[in-house]
């Protein structure tokens, strides 16, 4: 049957702002915690990604490995020797990178039935990230807008638009009804030739 494990995911120095807790099933893969990170964090999921995780490094995509790093979409999150408490490192983005922290809270036994209900935000704070924009320069437009009481910043999140980011709203069930949509598309974009 398999268990469910917990991860709360924040935006390194954003940890009590931007954060997100998420259960997935053991059986997924490192691939898919990194896809339901970059769905559920706004991102366009145009960049390169790495997990860091006990001194091995799980990268992103299908191609030829250079170095001795792990593929993350053929390790299964059962094979990771999790301790509650420990964290991983998500980089996304390598020119202006976003650093996600991911902390290990636990698992609990999956019910029967109950396969495809996962992933799934449980808990979560903050509208997400920008690409193209780094952690710290996110920290940045966090703190001035907490200064402000309103954002000034504006992101295009696709061709021809311009939105207003505002890091404090957020809505879960929002989230989580797109989730597996979005999951599905990063999915594709990363590992289909």
């Amino acid at each position: 049957m398999g268990d469910v494990l917990t991860f709360k995911v924040a935006i390194e120095g954003l940890e009590n702002k931007i954060y997100r807790t998420m259960e997935l099933t053991d059986r997924m893969t490192v691939a898919d915690l990194a896809y339901t990170i970059l769905a559920s964090f706004n991102s366009l999921a145009y960049h390169l990604y790495q997990i860091h995780h006990n001194g091995i490094t799980y990268i992103s995509g299908v191609e030829e490995n250079l170095f001795d790093d792990e593929n993350a979409t053929t390790t299964r999150l059962k094979k990771l020797d999790f301790e509650k408490e420990c964290t991983l490192e998500m980089e996304y983005d390598f020119g202006s990178p976003t650093t996600f922290v991911i902390t290990y809270l636990g698992s609990k036994k999956r019910e029967p039935k109950t396969y495809g209900d996962y992933p799934i935000i449980i808990d979560g704070a903050g509208n997400g990230m920008l690409d193209d924009m780094s952690s710290y320069t996110l920290q940045e437009v966090v703190a001035e807008t907490d200064k402000l009481g309103y954002s000034n910043c504006y992101y295009t999140p696709g061709y021809e638009t311009n939105r207003k980011y505002d890091y404090r709203k957020y809505n879960i069930k929002t989230d989580n009804k797109k989730l597996k949509g979005l999951i599905l598309e990063i999915k594709n974009g990363y590992e289909v030739e």
